[in-house]
């Protein structure tokens, strides 16, 4: 008994209840009282005991069940409960033994058997906390070195995985079995065989530890190093009945460059072969593999060491790391944000870029990676300036190269590269370079287009259904290429936010669109709304809320006629800078609506944590509205939705009568689409609102 024992009397007579806690505060212990069950239900839960003393009769609540409770929160290891009976409740007895009770002593009390009782009870706790500290230290010191543990019951076969063993590999404490199998099975084929003929040396004897180096399947699909240690148990007979050990992830010493701390040459190819293994690939895409000679590093380390050319490596390394990062704006080209550099060979680095929007990324990213290397650099007191050529393999993970035909055509590339002089760079697939250069030329075409004013609006009319008369319009850009004609917004929008010229082209489209709006309604009595698309890329640009009321305020438009329309992709990116965007905005009259609903992000959350003032029901779901039930329940869920909310919405994508008319029903307040009108130019569709509504 240690001084600051204590001890929780429970007894409805407090006659029993005073002479036991003198009795026991006399000889060293802290005592607390409770004069029934509920008393001691409450004082148990709010306050800690090391031992309770437990009368089974009470009125109020019995022993029994006060026993009862308490065990579904603490069990017998945690609080020792004694229970205090009469010497003839033989079946009450039993039935607290078989509830939790620890032990029982009987009325009228003798002190010094309960003493003892006590005492022992009180025993067993210290041993079982002191066994807990050590086992809690002793997983403390495993999670510190962050190793995972194993033990293999060689007689049971089954194997016990520590959590941390598991989470090397990707999986949570419960995904994972208890067989040698479940471990197995996740070893690269390659080195299955060692491992088990080295395992099973140690087994027979024949060393002293078992120990191995190997690849993993890591549940992500990647491989990872790991380094397993273990120790065999033996009987009598000296045969081997369990084995035990650790387990450490050694990936980043086997595939980490250990000068410049990239990924080195094994791990790109590991990576490489990942992505083209249709088996494991996720969904098809395109790629590009960059493959980077730093020109005349032998000849920079001939003249100022190896010590200076492991410089510039260490500095080219963080340059193409930085360059590729999601933050700039190079990450623009790709639809993922994953890239890989790694050094490849003494003067090599390569780069594989996953996820390539399209055929012109390769070339474009091939520009960015040369400039970068090229930025001068200080090496102890000599400015230097590198130079890098390229070889470049891009393509469709679905064409069916393996990881050693690509880099085999990287080098190919860049052979050609380096023959053409230091800092060029090759494309592998001429046919693939040619379009990539049609890609370039289209860039430069689009660069004029806006210098000689080749871009034009059209408008396409909202009507009100159950009028028929026009709301509104939506202002769409449309570029008259002088050689190829109309181009349709879909090629050469994502093209302008590729080229960086998304800002210019949009702050052109609001002001010509107010500008011809000042037109329209200038003397007019009805209203009329006008609505302008904004890109992802315009709504992250920074002070964009500040140049949309610079243009308002330059035409002289009521910023209440306004409707921004903005797709669902946007709520994917920072919520709360969205939301202050929005709400700057829509604080001047200016209304948000949602294109394309229902085709994106569709969550409901954003409906109630943002401005939205219009949805706009995707033409998908309008096609079929009058033929497929579904299309149906989906239109007028929404369309109730947005009622209860104070929305308004319009139906894109309107072609028939039968739509119209099945949307009148629904009692849908808005219609766009061909079955009105087509986009017109902004003269016809002055003249369509000056003219009489015909009803």
């Amino acid at each position: 008994m240690t001084p600051d024992t204590h001890v929780l009397v429970v007894d409805d007579n407090e006659m029993n209840r005073d002479l036991l806690v003198r009795r026991l505060e006399r000889i060293g212990f802290r005592t607390d009282t409770a004069n029934g069950g509920l008393s001691a239900v409450e004082k148990i839960a709010h306050n800690t005991y090391d031992l309770v003393l437990l009368d089974i009769n009470m009125p109020d609540m019995d022993g029994i069940a006060v026993l009862a409770q308490v065990r579904k929160t603490k069990d017998q290891s945690e609080l020792p409960i004694i229970m205090v009976s009469a010497r003839d409740a033989s079946d009450s007895i039993a039935e607290a033994i078989n509830t939790g009770a620890n032990d029982y002593i009987t009325k009228p009390v003798d002190f010094p058997v309960a003493l003892a009782r006590i005492n022992t009870q009180l025993e067993i706790l210290r041993t079982h906390r002191k066994l807990k500290v050590s086992e809690e230290r002793y997983a403390l010191a495993f999670r510190g070195a962050n190793d995972g543990l194993w033990d293999w019951d060689l007689q049971s076969g089954e194997v016990y995985y520590s959590d941390r063993w598991k989470e090397m590999l990707g999986y949570n404490a419960d995904e994972f079995g208890n067989t040698p199998d479940d471990w197995f099975n996740l070893i690269h084929p390659e080195e299955l065989d060692r491992l088990k003929a080295i395992l099973e040396h140690h087994l027979m004897g024949k060393s002293e530890v078992f120990e191995h180096e190997y690849r993993a399947l890591h549940k992500d699909g990647t491989f990872r190093w790991l380094l397993t240690r273990g120790v065999a148990s033996r009987g009598t007979d000296n045969q081997a009945v369990r084995i035990s050990g650790s387990q450490t992830d050694v990936t980043r010493s086997k595939v980490y460059d250990p000068i410049t701390l990239i990924p080195n040459k094994f791990l790109f190819m590991d990576r490489l072969e990942w992505l083209l293994d249709k088996d494991r690939r996720k969904r098809p895409g395109r790629y590009a593999v960059f493959l980077i000679h730093i020109d005349r590093l032998d000849e920079l380390r001939q003249t100022l060491g190896p010590v200076a050319g492991e410089e510039v490596l260490i500095n080219i390394a963080h340059r193409l790391l930085d360059c590729l990062r999601v933050e700039d704006s190079v990450s623009r080209m790709f639809e993922a944000e994953a890239t890989t550099v790694s050094r490849h060979d003494e003067a090599d680095f390569a780069v594989l870029a996953e996820g390539c929007r399209d055929e012109a990324t390769a070339p474009k990213l091939a520009e960015r990676l040369r400039q970068t290397v090229s930025k001068p650099m200080k090496v102890g007191d000599n400015n230097l300036v590198m130079t890098a050529s390229l070889g470049i393999v891009a393509g469709a993970m679905e064409e069916g190269l393996d990881a050693p035909d690509v880099i085999s055509h990287a080098a190919s590339a860049l052979a050609r590269a380096r023959r053409k002089g230091p800092g060029n760079f090759e494309l592998f697939d001429k046919h693939m370079q040619k379009r990539a250069l049609k890609r370039l030329k289209m860039e430069t075409d689009l660069r004029r287009a806006v210098a000689e004013n080749q871009l034009a609006l059209h408008y396409q009319p909202i009507v009100k259904l159950n009028s028929g008369a026009i709301a509104g319009c939506e202002a769409l850009a449309r570029w008259r290429h002088p050689e190829r004609g109309n181009i349709p917004p879909t090629e050469f929008i994502p093209l302008a936010e590729e080229c960086g010229l998304i800002d210019i082209i949009g702050d052109w489209v609001l002001e010509e669109a107010c500008t011809q709006h000042q037109k329209w309604t200038d003397g007019r009595a009805e209203t009329l709304d006008l609505s302008v698309n904004f890109s992802l890329l315009q709504m992250q640009r920074d002070g964009v809320e500040d140049r949309i009321m610079d243009i308002l305020s330059k035409t002289g438009m009521d910023p209440k006629r306004l409707k921004i329309e903005i797709t669902e992709s946007i709520f994917m990116e920072d919520m709360d800078r969205v939301k202050g965007i929005l709400s700057a905005l829509n604080n001047e009259g200016i209304g948000i609506a949602i294109d394309d609903y229902g085709t994106g992000y569709s969550s409901l959350s954003y409906l109630k944590r943002l401005p939205i003032t219009h949805l706009k029901i995707d033409r998908s779901f309008i096609g079929d509205v009058s033929s497929d039930v579904a299309a149906q329940a989906i239109v007028q869920s929404t369309l109730l939705m947005a009622q209860s909310l104070g929305i308004e919405v319009v139906a894109e994508g309107i072609e028939t009568v039968d739509q119209e008319a099945l949307l009148r029903v629904l009692k849908a307040e808005y219609g766009q689409g061909y079955h009105f009108w087509r986009p017109i130019e902004g003269d016809v569709f002055s003249e369509l609102v000056n003219r009489p509504l015909v009803v």
